[in-house]
């Protein structure tokens, strides 16, 4: 049965109770005697609480009494936020002329009725805690005072999880499993077992962190699973991981093709974390997926259940063992005490018999010593080893006495703070800040003193990760903006809770915190929830939720998943008490609850919604104290009375690009800290100035800068006084910054420089403080950058700078002193020559000069001034060294024609004209190039290279992708003899060639380009793009191709099919693919009208968007293997060819935009291992064959739209609904459009 946890809430009731502003107007509504009353009686239980608390575990009628009196409490809190509000709003109405219609919303239409109305609440809840207070007497509670939370070093805070203690010996011998390559197996499965606590993840994280490890697999995989074991959320988990990017697709049949892509004949690792699945099917689906890995290939998989290891275990399981009393001892007296600290002999006996307790778990090892690290007196360890606590059994929950003992040690406020995360589901990455703001609604966080609440937070955070309830503390990106983030330092800290410690907090608040994964746990919502987190995938009732809990204080969808919905019907909520409500989904469009009803919110999040503007009505909102908006791409204005909501805190509006104008007065928000996105405008109430005592932090995003009219104008932001900030963005227009203009496809994407006369002093007077990491200048009109650029020790924090369209400025500042500056981004620079200037020669040594010591990624972009990296290069015989550079970008810089020395180089894009080849001649450590090559600016192409700087990859040993986009004068600098192209043969996996024509038979080039293909022997991914001169398959350039796994065509528009002569004697002319090709993907090819002979190894087969491709006969015939087939948006065919029910290993058929496509073939009931359809858009289909039919039944997928005579007979009521109505996933647009037709009008459904 769960805690009743109360010490943190009453302080928040009492401190309410003697508001200094809600006792004046108590004087004045006369209900001053029962204020006094309220917090009087309140301050005797609180005395008693401490010991109530702790008597409650053993004594039911004690937690009985608590429950009630916690009811009472949260009801006393509402009341008397109730108040609060209509204090603060009659203070407001007196400072200013507010409008009547806020009056309405929360005074009742009267003040007369008000005062009635909620004195008599207030008077029936002060006599139901007196009522309550005096039952206290029959326990004899004593008397006890709350626990002190002692002073500790800052530096303690983060634990270094790097120091592994006792798990050696264990990590040799799993790695010597993980190399061992006797065993015959191509992806071999070891799990490692044991309980909770017992350090398997550790383990498994110092295993995978282990440099053989690293250089023995490629790529390395982690997912953490944990309760639900869903393929397709495992599938976007396990393609992101190996892939660095973030995987959104939803359709499993495309995650299927590209998760088989990623592991691919790839000697991988990958670990599963924390699995509790005990479905046989579902992990043989998944591993299935997993199978094509190359021979080699390791699954790590830890779990508590050897029920588990035996599903999945190919490998006898490794079954952990707990510490021995010595590696204990060494981990707690690492916690327990101060690194080099002498350890009081008392202290040592004693925490050895601590630790003999714990039983050789490392987390309860390491919890208890970060207990104890507060601890100095030998009373006080006496009193922890001595607990009656050691003496509970181990439950079905499994919560370890040794964390209910260190729970029992916190401070209340931890306590709830702590407890309150069970909102979330196990293993979610929770965000600090958002967990902060969640526990200053919720009124967790102890207010008075001069400390912000955020401050506060920040410490509260900080220790409960010290103690180890929270772990896995990172710092890891934003959402959105260049490369997947917002600048490399919009970023966040993030951390999780051990299994142990979830079930912890779950089993302290039981129904008052949940969170909700699935439709079945929707049943344990109760009027007795106070906080929800939903994920998972499931439709979210808004308003049903809100119905069966009204007294529900927190609502958070946290699912990052679109596939998922959120419903809003017209039912009528009328949420009591609601603190904070997170719904960011597209299905949301407006405020789906009555303003009126949001009286006591303080946390709003509507972020990635498609909502145009906020009601009017929420600058009534009086208490917000976060707003949430950002990338809501739809939003188009804020309420115009912001200005009067005087507690809000945190405003995100960035990412928000229709959002072109602010309300008036941001700088009335005195106790805003952050402010993502600010307008400058012309009028009263807009301009810069409004930011002058605005104490903000963070990021912060200036627009619009050609309104601030002068120098004094802009020193009115007075930006050098805000100390905490750490990102700041200035431009001179609208045009949002975002990754955009840092394609090479999109050049002009990006606005050319404002030519504003003020730019260069109003830039003089926008100078930051010296703590700033991220700078961006964007459409600077100046002639030269400000003073304060040129001052390293002012820049000298900075990790990254972007310089883009300030084409006025031909000096760059000193940009290659800074320390740490890691991240470089210069676009449309256009008068800069040199990125240097000659004063860096003074460090010169040796003949060789170190530049820019610490930057990794370096980005020039239409930069057609550029001629050096330094100035006079040319006259000084010293070689520019950039030491830790690893990835460089160089699109449309036509002069620049030198490189530097790079020695750690190992990715680079090159967009010019082949004057530029030599640039790469050089680079053999390079494992990523792309290239492409143009016409030089007069429209003839440049004369080839000298013969010494000739380009040739044969010294490329370690290349593993290439990309070349060029035109044919480019041949001649490729083509090398057969000896000279081997050293692609033991690196490259990935090659992409686009207007490539000349690398084709097809072509008239004067040399055959077979040369290239026949040593490419370890190619797995190729493709083919912009090749019109392409018109069969190339069947001789794909014959040596035998490893080649995945093949892309796209944009070939002259394509159309197999040869219809042989091209060879050994040629079948059916224009054959790779022997081995495993996926094949057909996009936008306009001539294609058939597909060739197919290999028996394809599994995928994708034809996109060909408008003549009609036919399928041949290319099927041997094809047996497919699993998966998606057509779409092939208008010229008719039908599917006969036999295609010899298909017998296809699980998905997608066909859609097939708009005459009006037959199915007999047959198909062959397609026994079929498990998703989904028909499309093809009008003229009207009906499915018999075979088809009769694997129906057995289907997990069905959704049928936009064919109207086949959605009326499988629609529910239709003549085939029986054989559908089973099907886990189903549904057609009329359904859909049913299911969602209680929506209000103006919310969207789709």
């Amino acid at each position: 049965m769960a805690d009743v946890l109360l010490s943190a809430l009453l302080p928040v009731v009492m401190k309410k109770a003697a508001d200094r502003i809600l006792q004046q107007f108590g004087v004045i509504w006369g209900m001053e005697e029962k204020l006094e009353k309220l917090e009087r009686t309140l301050s005797a239980i609180l005395s008693v609480l401490g010991d109530a608390e702790q008597r409650q575990v053993e004594d039911p009628a004690v937690k009985r009494w608590l429950a009630a009196l916690k009811d009472a409490a949260y009801e006393a809190d509402d009341v008397l936020d109730e108040f609060n509000v209509e204090a603060m709003r009659r203070k407001t109405e007196i400072q200013i002329d507010m409008s009547k219609r806020v009056r309405s919303f929360f005074s009742l239409h009267n003040p007369v009725w008000f005062r009635f109305k909620m004195g008599q609440k207030l008077k029936e809840i002060v006599q139901k805690i007196d009522e309550i207070a005096a039952e206290r007497i029959r326990f004899g509670f004593t008397v006890t005072t709350q626990p002190q939370n002692r002073d500790r070093p800052q530096s303690h805070s983060y634990i270094d999880e790097s120091n592994v203690i006792g798990r050696e010996e264990d990590k040799e011998k799993i790695v010597k499993l993980l190399l061992d390559h006797d065993r015959n197996q191509n992806v071999a499965v070891l799990p490692i077992v044991g309980m909770g606590g017992l350090g398997k993840t550790t383990l498994a994280q110092f295993v995978y962190r282990d440099k053989r490890v690293e250089k023995h697999f490629q790529p390395l995989i982690w997912v953490c699973v944990s309760d639900e074991f869903d393929i397709a959320k495992l599938a976007r988990a396990i393609i992101s991981s190996a892939t660095g990017t973030e995987c959104q697709e939803s359709n499993m049949e495309l995650l299927q093709r590209r998760l088989r892509e990623v592991v691919s004949g790839k000697r991988y690792l990958l670990v599963l974390d924390d699995v509790w699945n005990e479905d046989q099917a579902k992990w043989d689906e998944l591993k299935t997926l997993l199978g094509t890995g190359g021979e080699g290939s390791r699954i790590i998989v830890t779990a508590r259940n050897e029920q588990v290891s035996s599903i999945m275990g190919t490998l006898d399981a490794y079954l952990l063992k707990g510490l021995t009393e010595d590696d204990s001892w060494t981990l707690f007296r690492k916690r327990a005490f101060e690194k080099g600290a002498e350890v009081p002999p008392t202290l040592a006996k004693i925490g050895k018999e601590i630790v003999k307790k714990c039983g050789g778990l490392p987390l309860a090892v390491k919890t208890l010593g970060s207990l104890m690290h507060s601890k100095s007196q030998e009373k006080e360890w006496l009193s922890v080893r001595d607990s009656d606590i050691w003496d509970m059994q181990v439950g079905e929950d499994g919560i370890l006495p040794a964390l209910r003992l260190s729970y029992s040690h916190l401070p209340s406020h931890l306590k709830q703070c702590f407890a309150f995360c069970a909102i979330f589901q196990k293993d979610y990455e929770m965000d600090k800040d958002l967990l902060i703001q969640l526990w200053m609604a919720n009124g967790f966080i102890p207010s008075g003193g001069r400390k912000e609440l955020e401050d506060k937070g920040h410490e509260i955070f900080n220790e409960l990760a010290s103690r180890s309830f929270f772990q896995d503390i990172k710092e890891v990106a934003g959402y959105y903006g260049f490369y997947g983030s917002r600048g490399e330092l919009y970023c966040t800290t993030t951390c999780k809770m051990h299994d142990l410690m979830h079930d912890l907090a779950q089993s302290i608040t039981g129904n008052e915190c949940l969170s909700v994964v699935d439709p079945a746990t929707l049943e344990d919502v109760s009027k007795k929830t106070r906080h929800l987190g939903t994920s998972g995938h499931f439709i979210l009732n808004i308003h049903r939720i809100l119905n069966t809990s009204p007294n529900i204080r927190t609502l958070l969808s946290l699912s990052t998943e679109w596939s998922n919905r959120i419903m809003v019907t017209a039912d009528s909520s009328k949420p009591r008490s609601l603190r904070a409500l997170g719904l960011t989904h597209p299905d949301i469009s407006r405020l789906p609850i009555s303003i009126g009803f949001l009286k006591h919110l303080r946390y709003l999040d509507l972020s990635r919604t498609d909502i145009e503007a906020l009601p009017d009505a929420t600058s009534t909102l009086l208490n917000l104290q976060t707003l949430k908006l950002s990338n809501c791409d739809e939003l188009r204005k804020l309420p115009k009375d912001m200005r009067n909501m005087s507690d809000l805190r945190h405003l995100y509006i960035d990412g928000c690009d229709n959002l072109k104008q602010l309300p008036a007065g941001i700088g009335q928000l005195s106790s805003l800290r952050t402010l993502t996105k600010y307008i400058v405008g012309n009028d009263a109430g807009r301009r810069i100035g409004e930011l002058n005592s605005l104490d903000l932090g963070g990021f912060l995003e200036l627009y619009n800068l050609r309104n601030v009219r002068d120098a004094a104008d802009a020193k009115e932001a007075n930006l050098s006084s805000k100390h905490n900030l750490r990102s700041l963005i200035l431009c001179w227009d609208m045009i949002a910054w975002n990754d955009s203009c840092y394609r090479s496809s999109a050049p002009d994407v990006c606005k050319d420089v404002l030519h504003v006369g003020n730019a260069e002093e109003v830039l003089e007077a926008l100078g930051p403080h010296d703590g700033l990491k991220l700078l961006a200048i964007r459409c600077y009109g100046g002639e030269r950058f400000p003073t304060w650029m040129m001052d390293s020790l002012l820049l000298q924090n900075l990790v990254e700078i972007h310089l883009g369209a300030c084409a006025g400025c031909e000096h760059l500042p000193p940009l290659w002193q800074l320390p740490v500056l890691k991240f470089l981004y210069l676009i449309k620079m256009g008068s800069v020559k040199h990125l240097c200037s000659s004063t860096i020669y003074g460090n010169a040594s040796n003949g060789t000069l170190q530049a820019f010591p610490s930057l990794k990624r370096l980005v020039l972009h239409t930069m057609q001034s550029l001629k050096e990296w330094s100035e006079d290069e040319k006259t000084v015989e010293v070689m520019l060294v950039f030491p830790h550079l690893a990835e460089l970008k160089i699109i449309n810089c036509p002069n620049l024609m030198t490189i530097p020395i790079l020695p750690s180089l190992k990715s680079l894009s090159m967009k010019g004209t082949n004057k530029q080849l030599g640039l790469v001649h050089g680079l053999t450590a390079l494992s990523s190039l792309q290239i492409e090559v143009d016409k030089t600016n007069n429209g003839t192409e440049s004369p080839p290279l000298a013969q010494e700087k000739k380009m040739s990859f044969r010294d490329f040993r370690s290349l593993e992708n290439l990309t070349i986009t060029a035109s044919e004068d480019l041949a001649p600098l490729l083509e090398e003899e057969e000896e000279e192209m081997k050293g692609l043969s033991s690196s490259l996996h990935r090659l992409e060639v686009i207007r490539c024509n000349w690398l084709f038979l097809s072509s008239q080039q004067a040399s055959s380009p077979l040369g290239f293909w026949k040593n490419l022997t370890s190619l797995l991914s190729l493709g083919i793009n912009d090749c019109d001169d392409l018109v069969y398959w190339p069947e001789e350039e794909f014959r040596g191709l035998n490893s080649v796994k995945t093949l892309t065509i796209r944009y070939c528009n002259k394509l159309v099919g197999p040869s219809r002569l042989p091209l060879s004697s050994s040629s079948s002319g059916d224009g054959e693919f790779p022997p081995n090709l495993e996926y094949l993907n057909i996009i936008r090819c306009d001539g294609l009208v058939e597909l060739p002979k197919l290999p028996a190894t394809l599994r995928s087969l994708s034809v996109q968007y060909c408008p003549k491709f009609n036919s399928m006969t041949e290319g099927l015939r041997h094809a047996t293997a497919l699993d998966d087939i998606y057509i779409t948006d092939c208008p010229s065919l008719t039908s599917l060819p006969e036999g295609f029910g010899q298909l017998t290993a296809l699980k998905s058929l997608i066909l859609k935009g097939c708009s005459n496509l009006s037959y199915l073939p007999q047959g198909m009931q062959g397609l026994t291992a079929l498990e998703g359809l989904i028909i499309g858009r093809c009008p003229r289909l009207s009906s499915l064959p018999e075979g088809l039919q009769q694997r129906l039944p057995g289907l997990q997928r069905l959704k049928i739209e936009g064919c109207p005579k086949l959605e009326r007979q499988y629609a529910k009521g239709g003549r085939y609904w029986d054989l559908i109505s089973r099907i886990p996933e189903t549904g057609t647009l009329s359904e859909i459009r049913s299911n969602f037709s209680t929506f209000p009008p103006s919310f969207s459904c789709f």
